[in-house]
């Protein structure tokens, strides 16, 4: 989740024309994020609403592209979490796994 940028949702799905212009909370690094509107989301699937990272997932990328989504790393070279993940910055990544559960 640190790395997501956006929550896609299909345009011509009608149970999202409300959120045109909105954005999200990501509350495990207090930012929010933009909802973006893009065919490639299957409305029938699931919620019809797919949670973004460009940085992780090929379909990801070319949707953050379409919509201007930064694509940001999370990881250090050593596999702990940089300074964009908060407070659990400097903890490995198994680690981090088992504290964000807890929080």
């Amino acid at each position: 989740m640190f790395g997501d940028t956006g929550v896609a949702v299909n345009p011509e799905d009608i149970r999202y024309k409300y959120l045109i212009n909105k954005e999200v909370s990501l509350p495990l690094v207090n930012k929010n994020i933009p909802i973006v509107f893009d065919k490639y989301v299957d409305k029938e699937f699931g919620t019809g609403a797919l949670k973004i990272t460009p940085a992780h997932d090929i379909n990801d990328f070319e949707i953050g592209q379409r919509h201007n989504l930064k694509a940001v790393t999370v990881l250090n070279k050593d596999s702990t979490l940089n300074d964009l993940t908060g407070e659990f910055s400097g903890m490995e990544i198994h680690r981090a796994r088992k504290a964000i559960v807890k929080s």
